[in-house]
């Protein structure tokens, strides 16, 4: 009876060192991956897109836990995860830069011109950055004197007319 139950609740030594092992890699490649693709996506939340992060969870969750999920493993996991976060937010600035969750922001649009290369570049259709600028309250492209796309995929809209410290453009390309 207590195999029984070790069987459903525990693993052995090699199956948690497999496990640590491949919670690690795939935490390292959904963390690039989010931080290549993530500015795009966040510009286009869709049915899509959450369908797409869904998929790519489960994927990654069974990838990580394999055929037989138990408890030990989902903890043992969830502790790797976390470890990893943990390590990302308070690891240096090389870290971050190497792993590609260093980026700049883009200024996509200045005194109401779009940069239509730099859109495409980023992977930001039009039609997005209207949605965007329209949430932001802005009704005439006019009145835009900067819309930057942040390190995080957020649009940041500065109307004209605001007068804007020069500090608060350093790190945005185009600026």
């Amino acid at each position: 009876m207590i195999e029984n139950l070790w069987r459903e609740l525990g693993i052995g030594p090699w199956q948690a060192i497999a496990l640590v092992i491949a919670t690690t890699v795939l935490f390292w490649f959904f963390t690039w991956l989010t931080h290549t693709f993530g500015p795009r996506m966040r510009l286009r939340v869709s049915t899509a897109s959450l369908a797409l992060m869904t998929v790519i969870g489960a994927i990654t969750a069974r990838s990580i836990l394999g055929d037989s999920p138990t408890m030990t493993g989902g903890i043992i996991a969830l502790t790797v995860l976390f470890f990893w976060e943990w390590v990302l937010r308070r690891g240096s600035r090389r870290i971050r830069r190497v792993m590609g969750t260093h980026r700049k922001a883009w200024a996509v649009m200045r005194d109401g011109a779009i940069d239509e290369a730099l859109l495409d570049h980023l992977g930001i259709t039009e039609a997005n950055l209207w949605i965007r600028l329209r949430r932001g309250g802005i009704t005439r492209l006019a009145d835009v004197a900067w819309a930057i796309i942040e390190s995080d995929g957020s649009l940041t809209v500065i109307r004209k007319g605001v007068e804007v410290d020069p500090e608060l453009l350093t790190g945005v390309d185009a600026a």
